[in-house]
């Protein structure tokens, strides 16, 4: 059985996530379709790769990944096909690629220029549905596109890290507002080895100088900083809206300083 998975930026009130089951649904009718999310913000790449990074590493090889965000052609030009371990992605070649695999082993593969419409306004359900069916199917991934690298490539999520500071961003807010950074669980404590202690600073100069295991180590009403269940450093309230009432909106930086 392969999976399909939905990430987008549609909203949950339009219906182009519907229009793009359908199109699967109409040739596959028992495929399995996840929706990741269809709520991340307009063209946000970097939120929609990090959001990518903490879900389909957990789907079964072979699932296939549709990434419907900034998919005009008549922009890009190119539409990619990558294969990472085991999985497929396809969308296009806006630069969401080389955010999305800065370590891993990718073939990449451009669609053949006979599958693509330019001024297609819809390619999500046009030609993406079109790939993913094709590749459920078994059809030969040389039949669809050919080899090739990512024409454009994007800033990563890597923060910036310097000898006394680890400058992060709020690439996600969650649907309990808890608000959630680049900055991984790895860099911080192998910056911390050689220093003694930190102090996180973050919008309105509130701050935070401990990390803490859960969100119960804090009363209720008080913001808590802790690692989340995919390693990235999380700003939240115990039983409250960090980012409403923080000021910790998408792209709000988040300074952890160190010293000795």
């Amino acid at each position: 059985m392969a999976f399909i998975t939905l990430t987008s930026d549609y909203g949950t009130n339009s219906p182009y996530a519907a229009a793009v089951k359908g199109a699967i649904y109409a040739q596959l009718p028992n495929a399995t379709i996840i929706d990741i999310s269809h709520n991340v913000s307009p063209f946000n790449l970097l939120q929609a790769s990090f959001l990518l990074k903490q879900v389909v590493w957990h789907y079964p090889i072979q699932s296939i990944h549709l990434i419907c965000i900034d998919a005009n052609l008549s922009n890009h030009k190119q539409c990619l096909i990558a294969y990472a371990d085991g999985q497929y992605f396809i969308g296009a070649d806006n630069g969401i690629f080389s955010i999305l695999f800065p370590n891993h082993q990718v073939q990449f593969y451009a669609v053949k220029e006979t599958l693509i419409q330019t001024n297609d306004l819809f390619p999500e359900k046009n030609l993406f549905a079109y790939l993913a069916i094709q590749l459920v199917n078994n059809i030969p991934i040389s039949d669809l596109a050919i080899e090739t690298t990512p024409r454009t490539i994007k800033q990563s999520l890597m923060p910036v890290i310097e000898e006394n500071l680890i400058r992060g961003t709020i690439v996600f807010v969650d649907g309990y507002d808890n608000a959630i950074t680049n900055i991984s669980e790895q860099i911080f404590y192998e910056k911390l080895k050689a220093k003694k202690g930190f102090v996180i600073y973050f919008k309105r100069k509130l701050q935070i100088a401990y990390i803490s295991k859960n969100y119960s180590d804090v009363i209720e009403g008080n913001e808590v900083a802790l690692f989340n269940e995919s390693g990235f450093l999380e700003i939240a309230m115990n039983a409250g809206k960090a980012s409403q009432l923080l000021g910790l909106q998408l792209g709000a930086h988040i300074n952890i300083e160190f010293y000795d």
